[in-house]
């Protein structure tokens, strides 16, 4: 391989040899340090103090040669730069031990080296494979150097690698309130006199948040509105930061059905494709209607920053500038305002700050439990591989308390020779860890499939089918039926209405379905005996207390796609008619 002359870059900087990436920090590669033994900086360098020449021109101009290649092919920068950091760390090694450079034996000594640390335990078995992965990129596709000096290396795989932890719902009670009031004040102060915030110098304060009843004179407002309002997409779409950077501001929404749908793409670098991600009034996913409005303001906030076609979703105003939100800008934003002036804490005394990975294994979780794991995959959009390695782990907390919770019923199992409501109640564990995480998650509001919801299944009312049951001997030891009277629900006072399109096109297509089920009936008499009451008290009772609109979009669901799945046969009613009613029905039939 042609060497250059050795003195070429002894004692001058040469401007050609270095390259500052395109990443919201500003890193920057400079290939001049590399030349010299002990990794020079750049300032020494440049005040042209003595540096010693490494020998090593050749390697590195080819190195810098692949880098401007990759650039133009539209690599990823801030990959680039972590290996021109890795090579640094090899060669002031090799520097530190007297070892040729870019040699195999050289190689086998930094990679052993290496290797002892792990077993020492003072380097984690993925960082060393990571180290091991970037080398192998830099000798075999950077230096074109032969790949078989790796066989001899020993590998550690990942299996220390410790996946994003989920938050658990004290956590979330704490974070999210606070990141909706951020937002929610923010915004709002903004929209009255947005210029004078825009022009504002980052030092200057122009809003105030009120929180507990203090109030926090805000800088960089703007800022601190849209870190918030990251942390909120990240909770409401699972997304990552490299997708929610990503995100362009919808120009169109989508209409169906009378719902409202935000369809953004962004592209993902590793994984080298376009994903898009969705925020809609969809009742089936159960968007919450505040993350709507949220996601409204958010738009509107948005346009007025940068009005212009195809404009990032998520930008700020730095150095009265339009620059767009960076990984920077929430670190700002944890370490510099929230944790000097807010004291949140996890269960576990640790400190509680908003993470967008967290949110986003939060959301996993979620997922995984309610809708299994290929939902999960379609969801976060990765592949099972990634969700092992990244969210998979859940809560430490939580897994713990629940561990905790199995050993000890199980102790108190093999002891007392009892089952397991029988242990729960010796012990006085009323709530299972795992029970109340799943209350809080998801509320104790059952649907019934009449289209309402009851706020006591277990109530009075089901003791009569669980006295039937018990006398069947259906149910186990522990076991309780809910109350499944759909003609019972209206008038019921545990019923409750949820003002949600999906459901109350579910209460339509249960009442329609009633009305069409009178040819089933012997006659009139008979039909009015069994639903009139339930009709009248549908119409007169429930629909006047409705939203206009949500109703107005239940029915042209209804026109659109026909009845709830539910209640698609008119005879699906047939089955609820008590047996006495139909017997009597009959009796006065024969007898007319």
């Amino acid at each position: 391989m042609a060497k250059m002359n050795n003195v070429t870059y002894l004692n001058r900087w040469n401007t050609s040899m270095c390259l500052r990436m395109e990443h919201e920090k500003n890193y920057l590669c400079d290939f001049n340090r590399l030349l010299h033994r002990g990794f020079p900086s750049t300032q020494y360098i440049q005040q042209g103090k003595p540096v010693e020449s490494a020998n090593r021109d050749g390697f590195i101009l080819q190195i810098k040669e692949r880098f401007d290649e990759k650039i133009s092919e539209g690599a990823s920068q801030i990959t680039l730069y972590h290996l021109f950091n890795h090579t640094s760390q090899y060669l002031k090694w090799c520097d530190a031990k007297d070892a040729e450079a870019f040699t195999q034996q050289s190689l086998e000594a930094y990679m052993a080296a290496l290797f002892h640390q792990v077993r020492l335990g003072t380097l984690k078995a993925s960082s060393y494979s990571q180290k091991l992965s970037r080398m192998n990129v830099l000798f075999r596709d950077f230096l074109d150097l032969p790949s078989n000096w790796f066989l001899s290396i020993p590998s550690t795989g990942w299996g220390d690698a410790e996946p994003f932890e989920a938050y658990t719902q004290s956590d979330l009670k704490q974070l999210l309130p606070f990141l909706r009031q951020l937002f929610n004040q923010t915004s709002r102060q903004f929209l009255e006199n947005p210029q004078k915030h825009i022009d504002a110098w980052k030092t200057t304060s122009t809003m105030t948040f009120r929180w507990h009843g203090q109030d926090y004179k805000l800088c960089s407002a703007i800022s601190k509105m849209m870190c918030a309002a990251t942390y909120l997409m990240s909770y409401y779409t699972y997304s990552n930061t490299g997708v929610l950077f990503e995100l362009k501001r919808p120009t169109n929404a989508s209409i169906s059905v009378g719902e409202q749908w935000y369809q953004m793409p962004a592209f993902k670098r590793r994984s080298f494709k376009i994903i898009h991600v969705e925020m809609g009034e969809h009742g089936y996913l159960e968007v919450p209607k505040y993350s709507m409005g949220f996601f409204d303001k958010l738009l509107e906030v948005s346009k007025i920053l940068d009005n212009s076609s195809n404009a990032l979703l998520l930008q700020t105003i730095a150095h009265n500038k339009l620059q767009p939100v960076k990984q920077a800008t929430l670190q700002a934003f944890n370490k510099n305002w929230l944790e000097k002036h807010f004291s949140f804490t996890d269960q576990t005394a640790r400190k509680l700050r908003p993470v967008v990975s967290r949110f986003r294994e939060t959301g996993s979780q979620i997922t995984t439990a309610y809708q299994g794991e290929l939902a999960n995959d379609i969801t976060l959009g990765n592949t099972p591989q990634t969700r092992k390695r990244h969210y998979t782990t859940g809560n430490k907390h939580n897994n713990n308390a629940m561990m905790q919770d199995v050993t000890t019923i199980r102790q108190e199992q093999a002891q007392s020779k009892q089952g397991v409501t029988a242990a729960r109640s010796a012990l006085g564990i009323e709530v299972l860890t795992i029970e109340e995480e799943l209350k809080t998650t998801f509320p104790e509001l059952s649907r019934t499939p009449n289209g309402g919801s009851c706020a006591n299944p277990f109530g009075e009312r089901s003791e009569a089918y669980n006295r039937k049951a018990q006398q069947r001997k259906l149910l186990k030891n522990g076991e309780k039926l809910a109350c499944a009277d759909l003609l019972k629900c209206f008038g019921c006072p545990e019923q409750v209405i949820v003002q949600s399109v999906s459901d109350i096109w579910c209460l339509l297509s249960f009442k329609e379905c009633i009305e069409e089920s009178l040819y089933l009936h012997l006659n009139a008499h008979h039909y009015r005996q069994n639903f009139e009451s339930i009709v009248v008290f549908i119409t007169e009772k429930i629909f006047p207390k409705i939203n206009k609109s949500i109703l107005k979009q239940a029915e042209a669901l209804i026109d659109e796609e026909g009845l709830h799945p539910l209640w698609e046969d008119s005879d699906a009613v047939l089955s609820m008619i008590p047996t006495q009613r139909v017997d009597s029905a009959a009796k006065e039939l024969i007898n007319d």
